[in-house]
């Protein structure tokens, strides 16, 4: 049976749409029987799963509720938008490079259906997708930004928001549903389980990051929540090799908009890092760091466990009484809005876990990564985390320090790749010096 349009559990019907008549809406069961499985309509996995009660239900997508072999889901026809007249207001300019990625992505809509920005950290990558925004908007289709992190969905939302000040934007994630409809949506990957063949276009942000990159149930989401003939646009500053081969068109830029090199990160050797940090504190070299850093910019230190973070926070505080700190993992419930004091010069010190590793900007911070051998640190996430320093604003001499005992393969690697990204983009007359 073929499915067009949102669907939803009755509850999350009569929470999200209660002006709606149920009579308009389509019904179908929640599970189909599918040999000695049940298939979950609304994310397509096959479940054995069975309560006491003796009915079956789907464990994939329990995050959205519950769906079971004894539920329904509800469905409305999708409204087809006219053709209008988008109003873009930005005050920036994108640079030649970012034009000419722009305008190519663009024009390859006609020709392609998957299609990959790959730009270094910084680069501008929302910015190079406003005119194709205001372009399918203007053509009445309906669009969705994804990505599996959620402060990367609420700060592209505020672009949109700022980018776009007439549209109707929802923004859609665990912490947070701000409904405008369903023309323009920014939302975690989960919420695209709720629509099927409905969208035209599906930009999916930081495509390399967890949980979308090892979870093939996110994966069929984002191609379910598309239309037969809908577009996605992959963009990330750290792809693997399997994604460039496979998408039809890729766009390769390795500078920043502003010309500046990206920061090529220093190693600081502490040999005795762990026995430290098992202890709560720093060592002495590490402090006085920290310190030189703090004379110039604000820090954003980066911690391997959220255990170790309010316990390196009291140290810090004790060496640093006059600074002002906060710490942020992913289960803080004011990580949103310490984000956004952060972003206002609240703190001189933000401690985190990877949890902010992509998808934020903070103008004036320099990065530290402490114990950035530990096994947590991938490549792409040490190539991220230093992706934080210089992003935008005046040039503030923005450091990248990783802390360890040890000289990983992973720091290796991402040291080498920002240094060739630099590379590549002075011979390409991209930046000014390396």
């Amino acid at each position: 049976m073929e499915i067009i349009g949102q669907r939803l559990l009755k509850k999350e019907w009569e929470v999200f749409y209660p002006q709606m008549d149920l009579s308009q809406a389509k019904k179908i069961p929640a599970m189909v029987k599918s040999g000695n499985s049940w298939l979950c309509q609304r994310c397509g996995e096959l479940s054995a799963e069975k309560v006491p009660a003796g009915f079956f239900y789907c464990p994939a997508c329990l995050a959205l509720g519950r769906i079971d072999s004894r539920s329904f889901l509800y469905y409305f026809p999708v409204r087809k938008l006219s053709t209008r007249k988008v109003t873009l207001i930005w005050k920036g300019e994108l640079s030649a490079a970012q034009g000419k990625i722009a305008e190519c992505l663009l024009q390859d809509q006609l020709k392609a259906q998957t299609f990959l920005l790959w730009a270094v950290t910084g680069a501008g990558k929302t910015e190079i997708l406003f005119p194709l925004l205001k372009n399918s908007l203007e053509r009445g289709r309906k669009i969705a930004l994804t990505s599996p992190r959620i402060d990367v969905c609420s700060e592209v939302f505020l672009r949109f928001c700022q980018a776009f000040p007439q549209e109707k934007i929802s923004l859609f994630h665990g912490q947070k549903r701000q409904d405008a409809g369903d023309v323009f949506v920014v939302c975690t990957v989960h919420q695209l389980l709720r629509y099927h063949s409905y969208f035209d276009l599906v930009i999916i942000d930081e495509v390399d990051a967890f949980p979308y990159a090892k979870d093939p149930l996110l994966h069929r989401a984002a191609v379910r929540s598309l239309k037969t003939t809908g577009k996605r646009v992959y963009l990330s500053a750290t792809p693997d090799e399997q994604l460039k081969k496979t998408v039809d068109c890729l766009y390769y830029l390795p500078a920043r908009y502003h010309r500046r090199s990206l920061p090529v990160p220093k190693v600081l050797f502490s040999w005795h890092l762990e026995k430290y940090l098992h202890k709560g504190c720093l060592p002495r070299k590490v402090i006085a760091h920290l310190r030189l850093l703090l004379e110039k910019n604000n820090v954003l230190l980066f911690c391997p466990s959220v255990s170790l973070l309010q316990m390196i926070a009291n140290s810090i505080q004790k060496s640093f009484p006059q600074v002002k700190l906060t710490t942020v993992f992913s289960k803080d419930q004011e990580r949103l809005l310490k984000v956004e004091q952060m972003r206002a010069g609240k703190y001189h010190l933000l401690l985190t876990t990877t949890i902010l590793e992509r998808g934020v900007t903070f103008e004036k911070v320099s990065v530290i990564v402490l114990q950035a051998s530990h096994q947590i640190y991938s490549k792409a996430a040490l190539v991220q985390m230093a992706g934080r320093a210089d992003r935008k604003g005046k040039y503030t001499n923005a450091e990248v320090i990783f802390i360890t005992s040890e000289l990983t393969a992973p720091i290796k690697a991402a040291i080498n790749e920002i240094k060739e990204n630099n590379q590549k983009a002075l011979s390409l007359g991209l930046i000014d010096e390396v």
